[in-house]
C-alpha cells in the first residue's frame, strides 16, 4: 500500500504546495473558455449563429401562440415531437404520426390563463415565455 497525504491521492503535487510556487491565475470564466481578447459580440453562440436564434429561449414561437389562440372549429393543442412544437387539432393529435408527441397545453386553456383569443403583442411575447417554462417543466 502506498504512502500519500489524502490531498496527494486526490491528485495535488507536492511542488504546488511548496513554499514559493506561484499557481497561474485564471479566471472561473477563462477557465470555461473565454478569453479576454474575444467581446461577447465576437463569441459566436454555441450551436447557432446570431441571426437564427429565437427572441425567447424555447421551441414555442408567437406562431405558436397565434395558431393556439386561433379561433376555429376543431380544438387544437400544442405538442411537442423530437423536440419541435407544433400544433394541432384532436384529429391529427390521435394519427400515428403525433403517436409519440408529449401534450404541452390546449388552445382552450392557453386562452383560459391568458384571458382572451387576442392578446396584445407585449402580452403575447408573455405567452410564449409562460408555454416555453410549461415545456421545460416537462423535461422536453
Amino acid at each position: 500500500m502506498s504512502e500519500h497525504t489524502p490531498s496527494q491521492a486526490e491528485g495535488e503535487r507536492d511542488d504546488e504546495t511548496a513554499p514559493g510556487y506561484d499557481p497561474p491565475w485564471t479566471t472561473p470564466s477563462q477557465a470555461e473558455g473565454e478569453r479576454d481578447d474575444e467581446t461577447d459580440e465576437e463569441r459566436p453562440l454555441a450551436g447557432a449563429e446570431k441571426d437564427d436564434c429565437p427572441e425567447t429561449p424555447g421551441p414555442v414561437t408567437r406562431d405558436h401562440v397565434r395558431a393556439l389562440l386561433a379561433e376555429r372549429e376543431e380544438p387544437a393543442t400544442l405538442v411537442l415531437v423530437e423536440g419541435r412544437a407544433e400544433v394541432v387539432t384532436v384529429e391529427e393529435r390521435t394519427s400515428v404520426r403525433y403517436a409519440g408527441a408529449m401534450d404541452v397545453i390546449s388552445g382552450e386553456d392557453l386562452a383560459r390563463r391568458a384571458g382572451t383569443r387576442a392578446p396584445a403583442e407585449q402580452d403575447l411575447e408573455a405567452l410564449v415565455g409562460m408555454v416555453n417554462t410549461l415545456v421545460g417543466k416537462l423535461g422536453a
